[in-house]
């Protein structure tokens, strides 16, 4: 890399930062390519060198986001033994939280409010999205091909209206992270289902601690994330030690 393109590089992600660091203060609406150059010290014309709009930006920082997150699933995926489903799949969700708590900017970004008048490009966004959840349907379905998955029957046998498809047809199923070279799995409909209603049970504990909805009522957030992600993982099969 020259010198020339690590300074642009530099530059960018000073922006981005400087862009952080404005929704951190002031919330994710209020970003603005006028504040974020004053802040800078450099003029607005001389940032749409680096980001032809505010929405390019906003895009950026929501691909960052998504992948940076994903970065830390398939590395907590490949922490434990491929066969210890349970494990592998209560330190990816363990560290889920870690990185929400961590970066609530980002979480909020990528999960909270939409931004007014700002529509993500989906070929750039969707497939940030879904690597991170690609992470968890990959430890459901080769728990699901080894037997360990047990979900109810009603799980097994979804009504027609219930049986989920990735959102955006023109974009294909996320490729699962490759681990110990193995081919990536077909991912089956209950399979799919249990994927989603796991990943809402996520979420919905994780935005009402960021926004301290849980605090007044439960002291130790952690204990009781912990406990509820246990009950979740068992009430699928999935077992302690049961490898």
């Amino acid at each position: 890399m020259s010198r020339r393109e690590r300074l642009r590089e530099n530059t960018i992600e000073e922006i981005k930062s400087t862009a952080r660091g404005q929704m951190a203060e002031s919330g994710t609406n209020a970003l603005s390519l006028h504040a974020i150059a004053r802040a800078m010290g450099i003029s607005t014309p001389g940032l749409y060198r680096y980001f032809a709009s505010r929405d390019d930006l906003v895009t950026a920082l929501i691909a960052d986001a998504f992948n940076d997150l994903a970065d830390a699933l398939e590395a907590a995926a490949l922490e434990i033994p491929q066969q210890a489903y349970y494990e592998r799949m209560m330190r990816t969700v363990l560290v889920y939280r870690e990185w929400a708590l961590a970066h609530p900017v980002d979480f909020t970004l990528i999960y909270g409010n939409p931004i007014p008048g700002y529509h993500a490009p989906v070929e750039v966004t969707t497939p940030a999205a879904q690597r991170g959840f690609a992470v968890i349907l990959r430890i459901l379905v080769e728990a699901d091909q080894a037997g360990a998955l047990k979900p109810g029957a009603e799980y097994r046998q979804l009504p027609p209206e219930l049986r989920p498809e990735f959102p955006v047809p023109e974009i294909p199923a996320p490729e699962f992270p490759a681990i110990d070279g193995q081919p990536n799995p077909a991912v089956p409909k209950a399979v799919l289902y249990l994927g989603l209603v796991g990943w809402t049970r996520i979420h919905g504990m994780l935005m009402l601690e960021l926004f301290n909805h849980i605090q007044p009522m439960m002291k130790d957030t952690t204990a009781f994330y912990q406990y509820e992600m246990k009950n979740l993982l068992n009430s699928v099969g999935l077992q302690a030690g049961d490898h």
